[in-house]
């Protein structure tokens, strides 16, 4: 195998927090000023944004969206933290769009589009100071009323490159040296630990502890392979997971490089007493690293201080690029 080398250089960490998108720092902002003669406003209600997947090609509907980007007839309106009571400056009939947005590697002061989720796409009736409620609302047209939509897609040139939601006993991520423990399936089936819903049954879950206080994981441990990633371009890429843990962890990237495997940390992921979810934007990184051939994915962590046993939990890991932008 050929040799690993950690990767901490300053400028890197720095790239690794952003993105290419528009993204909003610190505050959240309404963009519209009241013009003309309307001077009371329509509002819309967005109390939360839901995730819709073909879970045998895209994977659960595990979604974290707590923002909104709000355009009326193509104009932006503002750019909202959910849930909100947008002032909309309209009336009669408009399209609205709505862009689900992320706190991007985590950072409630970065938010982003997330690249992969389509836009919101609906006409809505407005009347000044009434409210449009874009969870259960409906618009009504002569004798007919169509259901306001709430839920957001992934885009149809989405690739998923990989994917691990541990309800296959055979699981995509393996220990590595020197790595004291490994990464099991939480049992038996329904823990009420494991993250649990309509097609998820079990969790990752590792255990630390004062005689094993160590971990270090790696995807395609045990052979050459890797994930083949777009490279100098603009395609976003991006690694999803939900986690649950009551102490701190690293997940970063192998460049595996003809001679070498670079590795390169690039998020500490806190503690949580429940589950959440992270959207780990990996772009910078693979685009830096121009001499690999392709990319594993690596997580590790020692025991907390002052812990006798630590307990991490994963699922709903996905590894997306966009292609064709």
């Amino acid at each position: 195998m050929p040799q690993i080398r950690n990767h901490y250089m300053k400028h890197l960490r720095k790239l690794s927090l952003f993105f290419p998108l528009v993204m909003v720092f610190l505050v959240l902002f309404s963009c519209r000023k009241f013009e003309g003669d309307q001077t009371i406003p329509a509002y819309i209600k967005i109390d939360f944004l839901t995730l819709k997947t073909d879970y045998s090609v895209e994977g659960t509907s595990s979604a974290k969206i707590e923002t909104v980007w709000i355009y009326v007839d193509g104009n932006l309106e503002g750019i909202y933290e959910l849930p909100v009571m947008a002032p909309i400056l309209a009336r009669d009939m408009k399209e609205v769009i709505i862009q689900a947005g992320i706190n991007l590697n985590g950072i409630a002061s970065t938010r982003a589009p997330y690249p992969f989720y389509e836009s919101v796409i609906q006409d809505v009736r407005f009347l000044e100071n009434k409210v449009v409620n874009i969870n259960g609302g409906y618009v009504v047209t002569g004798n007919d009323s169509t259901k306001l939509e709430s839920k957001t897609r992934y885009l149809d040139n989405c690739v998923f490159v990989w994917m691990e939601d541990f309800e296959d006993p055979s699981v995509g991520l393996d220990s590595l040296p020197p790595s004291q423990v490994d990464i099991q399936r939480t049992k038996p089936v329904n823990h009420p630990e494991a993250y649990l819903s309509s097609n998820s049954k079990y969790s990752g879950y590792i255990e630390l502890t004062e005689d094993k206080p160590y971990f270090r994981i790696a995807t395609n441990v045990g052979n050459e392979d890797g994930f083949k990633l777009p490279q100098a371009n603009n395609w976003p890429i991006f690694l999803e997971l939900n986690y649950k843990c009551n102490q701190t962890f690293t997940i970063g990237v192998f460049a595996n490089e003809i001679s070498q495997i670079i590795e390169n940390p690039l998020i500490g992921i806190n503690p949580s007493e429940e589950w959440n979810k992270i959207y780990i934007n990996l772009k910078p990184i693979v685009n830096y690293s121009i001499s690999a051939v392709d990319f594993n994915i690596v997580m590790d962590g020692h025991l907390g201080e002052g812990l006798t046993k630590g307990e991490i939990y994963l699922d709903n890991i996905k590894l997306i690029y966009r292609s064709g932008q």
